[in-house]
């Protein structure tokens, strides 16, 4: 076993090529921001806080678990992910853990057997929330707290030393991906083994953290050292810099056992912060860039076998409609850009190709009206 250390004087594996690491600090905070988000970030952390403990892991097994993040209100996307991850090689994998922001039976749907159905090769486990947590995360309804919450109750259940998260909105192309990285991480000894380093809110790739999702880590270590509050988004001082921590950035910043190597384009499919996109649109914020990646979504539950939504929104483009109405809100598809359009379409058709060898027609036409009302190309 690889004794404890600095990542650098790691042997990487033959093959293994680690992430590039410029030294540029992208968004540093100024001092009237970081002190307004630092005030606000510890009303949230003093509600939030109570809301989930565990303890250290008793004799953890070998092998990983597989944590996912899923909200109620696009449950019905995460029967693409399942169903995406049945074709994986699951050897070493104890369990798949779904946190889900509902209470027990709310959705009036049993997740469970509907798992069984969707992905009969994995083990998959539901976890709701309680009463005392659904109020409150409804109360504050921002995005990272959803994700925190749901992936600290998958790690409180987590019975290995190591586990993965896997986010909801991430389909992996590559059937060894996630066996590779469970190999890498026990060859290589780190603590948290990544696949990008992270770059923003002051924090830089030369520091060597690496972004939460699809992230293999020692859940052992997590749960032995770390409460779960310690997981949460995090204003700090960093190396003389004001820094808004990222889930998961506060822990790796004490551990100096990091690496990061790439998972290339072809291996998985991962439209960034759709999901946060999702829950801002939806609460009415005036957040949503026109850069978005909310017309996937519909694609995504296509995957798991609903239509609905993705016809409804075909027949509204190709009406003429610029302005659709998705989830009851208007969405002005005009201030895309088609070169973004197109990207989303080519990332549609790449599940398509993996999936079945050739684009279903409804996807084709759907894609192909996303382009056509988008701005257009310069």
């Amino acid at each position: 076993m690889t004794t404890r250390g600095s990542v650098e004087s790691l042997v990487v594996p033959p093959g293994v090529i680690e992430a590039e690491a410029p030294a540029t600090i992208r968004g540093e905070h100024d001092a009237k921001r970081y002190l307004r988000k630092r005030i606000l970030r510890a009303g949230m952390r003093t509600l939030i806080s109570p809301l989930i403990s565990w303890k250290p892991i008793e004799q953890p097994k070998e092998g990983y678990t597989i944590l996912i993040g899923c909200t109620q209100r696009l449950v019905s996307m995460i029967w693409a992910n399942l169903s995406m991850l049945n074709r994986c090689d699951m050897t070493g994998c104890d369990q798949v853990l779904i946190g889900i922001d509902s209470l027990p039976g709310e959705l009036g749907i049993d997740l469970d057997a509907k798992a069984r159905e969707v992905a009969p090769n994995l083990k998959v486990k539901f976890l709701y929330y309680t009463p005392h947590q659904a109020r409150i995360t409804r109360l504050i309804n921002w995005g990272w707290i959803y994700s925190w919450l749901n992936w600290s109750k998958g790690i409180s259940q987590t019975r290995t030393k190591y586990a993965f998260l896997h986010d909801f909105d991430a389909l992996l192309l590559n059937p060894s991906i996630i066996r590779q990285r469970y190999e890498m991480i026990r060859s290589m000894g780190v603590d948290y083994l990544g696949h990008s380093y992270y770059d923003g809110h002051g924090v830089s790739p030369a520091d060597k953290m690496v972004t939460t999702f699809e992230l293999m880590f020692d859940a052992d270590l997590v749960r032995e050292s770390h409460r779960p509050i310690e997981l949460f988004n995090t204003m700090a001082i960093f190396k003389g810099r004001r820094v808004e921590f990222d889930t998961f950035l506060n822990a790796q910043a004490r551990s100096s056992r990091r690496f990061s190597t790439p998972i290339v384009r072809e291996d998985m499919v991962h439209p960034s912060e759709m999901i946060v996109q999702f829950v801002d649109f939806n609460a009415g914020r005036d957040r949503t860039p026109a850069k978005n990646n909310l017309m996937m979504i519909p694609y995504y539950q296509a995957v798991g076998g609903d239509f609905a939504l993705l016809d409804d929104l075909t027949n509204q483009m190709t009406s003429g409609k610029r302005v659709v109405t998705l989830w009851g809100r208007p969405l002005d598809l005009s201030r895309m850009s088609w070169i973004h359009a197109d990207w989303l379409r080519s990332l549609g058709f790449q599940v398509e190709q993996h999936q079945s060898g050739g684009v279903r027609p409804q996807v084709q036409k759907y894609f192909d009206a996303l382009v056509s009302v988008a701005a257009p190309k310069e």
